[in-house]
């Protein structure tokens, strides 16, 4: 194969900015969106919130509460903000919003490194106006999403250099070092990184034989030092990471056609445009992304023969969602509730389709005048109807959890009654709980008694759920419809004899004072999930 030409200094420059040009300007984009949104964010962001305030007092956690395989990396990322600043929803929010920049800037880099500098560029545009779904979703201090998408872009980076026979030896030895110091870390973060590393690992056996022989040591070295904290607290806790991860997740083949129709009529087309649920655009625009951003990634196969970078994004393409299903983790998108469970595992898909439909642009473009126009045409609508996405979206909606749609959208009016009441211990719905506590900086410790006890779910601050058993006084708070009478909750008060006083502190939070100390058991058929 001929040595790829690599563009001179000043062009090479200039390409540069004009892709961080754009990823500031994605950055604009969905910081507009988060102030649409009130900054707001959801119980498991809140979940974060705290974990951050515990580093803060000198606690040193290796991953997310309850969850051995989730790393807290974006609480102590968060940790400097909330030091400097405070901590509240902006500071919160501030690392998953900078690191959709990086998202950006290494989307258009490694579109150049794939193809050239338009497409480069073009990808770069295309990742800064994004899918709906993206904006919203990539923006979660959900510990491990933001993350993810940055260390699987710079992973794929690093190994462009590697295969690329054109490099200097030094420069692909480094490469390699710096492959397996960021693989580490996202090894520790999440193994969503798997997505990458199976096309990486393919393709360095295929072309990057020469780089792993001289220096594969200190790549493993690096890849140690990154994952580090994993190897530690798995050493130490019966290597829970491993024993969770590769339990059973279900029946994988006998759920194998209702997973895949659910990839290829509602996870595919979400993820070019956004929810479903929040009915932004007509299904004729969703169906003109899939056919650009599918056709995309269709073009990258058919150029993978063309050199190695290629032929890792086309195989990143082929090799996600055959990974995604027979993980078994695509069982958890046939819940009985219908929520979106599994599209953040998808996510990373948007590591490739903003280069796709790019490179399908620009190969249009390089057809003839008429066939120009038709790829400008393309890019156009593609960007238009992303952003006519973002502008329809409710964000106040939308960036509420895909699990629990109807947190409330302040929860002022319950700490103040709290705070008259003079009432430090809550039992209300998990999507409330964490926020809760969050809002108050733990003056008020909150815990969902149901999903705890009942339903047996996640325990993410064990000491919580005692304290406010040991309480003398405690206040339930149920999420409620607007002009709903006739609840489950205060029927299980009434059946039980127990005396209480109900707030009304919102159409939507109904508030129960029990006049006497009360075990949660004997109401908790009334403390079931509502919705």
């Amino acid at each position: 194969m001929p040595v790829r030409l690599r563009p001179t200094v000043p062009r090479a420059r200039s390409v540069a900015a004009l892709i961080v040009l754009l990823a500031l300007a994605g950055l604009a984009l969905r910081l507009g969106l988060l102030v649409r949104a009130g900054w707001r964010y959801d119980y498991d962001e809140g979940m974060v919130g705290l974990q951050v305030l515990r580093i803060l007092r000198g606690e040193r956690p290796v991953f997310h509460p309850g969850q051995p395989y989730l790393a807290a990396l974006e609480s102590y990322l968060i940790a400097p903000f909330f030091a400097a600043f405070g901590a509240d929803a902006v500071t919160l929010k501030l690392v998953p919003w900078l690191l959709a920049g990086v998202y950006t800037a290494t989307t258009g880099w490694l579109g150049w490194r794939a193809f050239d500098r338009r497409v480069g560029v073009l990808s770069a545009l295309l990742a800064a106006f994004a899918p709906a779904y993206l904006l919203i979703t990539g923006m979660k201090a959900w510990g491990a999403t933001a993350e993810t998408l940055a260390l699987g872009n710079l992973s794929l980076i690093a190994a462009s250099y590697v295969v690329e026979e054109g490099q200097r030896p030094a420069v692909r030895v480094c490469a390699l070092i710096l492959l397996g110091f960021a693989s580490g870390v996202a090894f520790w973060v999440s193994w969503l990184i798997v997505f990458y590393a199976v096309p990486i690992a393919a393709v360095l056996v295929w072309r990057g034989r020469g780089a792993l022989r001289r220096a594969w040591w200190a790549a493993g070295l690096a890849f140690a030092l990154g994952s580090a904290p994993l190897w530690g607290y798995n050493l130490s806790h019966d290597w829970a990471t491993f024993r969770y991860l590769l339990r059973s997740q279900g029946d994988t083949w006998g759920n194998l056609r209702p997973v895949l129709d659910h990839l290829t009529y509602d996870l595919a087309p979400r993820l070019v445009s956004g929810d479903p649920r929040w009915h932004i655009l007509s299904w004729d625009a969703v169906w003109w992304l899939q056919i650009v951003y599918e056709g995309g990634l269709i073009g990258l196969v058919l150029w993978a023969w063309r050199g190695p970078t290629r032929a890792l994004l086309a195989l990143f393409a082929l090799a996600l969602p055959p990974i995604y299903v027979l993980s078994g983790y695509g069982n958890h998108a046939l819940n009985e509730f219908g929520f979106d469970a599994t599209g953040r595992y998808v996510l990373m898909l948007h590591s490739v389709l903003p280069i796709g439909a790019a490179a399908l642009a620009v190969w249009l473009a390089r057809r003839g005048a008429i066939a120009r126009f038709a790829g400008a045409a393309v890019l156009a609508s593609v960007i238009s109807l992303n952003l006519l996405g973002s502008l329809r979206t409710d964000p106040v909606i939308n960036f509420a959890s895909p699990y629990y749609t109807r947190q409330p959208q302040t929860l002022d009016p319950l700490i103040a009654l709290l705070d008259e009441e003079g009432i430090r211990h809550v039992w209300t719905d998990v999507g409330v709980a964490h926020v809760l506590m969050f809002e108050t900086g733990e003056r008020i410790l909150a815990a969902d008694w149901y999903d705890i006890y009942g339903a047996r779910g996640l325990v993410r601050f064990p000491e919580v759920p005692q304290r406010i058993y040991e309480a003398e006084r405690v206040a339930f708070v149920e999420v409620v419809l607007p002009g709903q009478d006739s609840t489950r909750f205060e029927q299980a008060f009434r059946d039980a004899g127990v005396p209480y006083r109900r707030a009304r502190v919102t159409s939507d939070l109904l508030v129960i004072i029990p006049r006497e100390r009360i075990d949660p058991a004997l109401v908790g058929d009334g403390l079931g999930y509502q919705f």
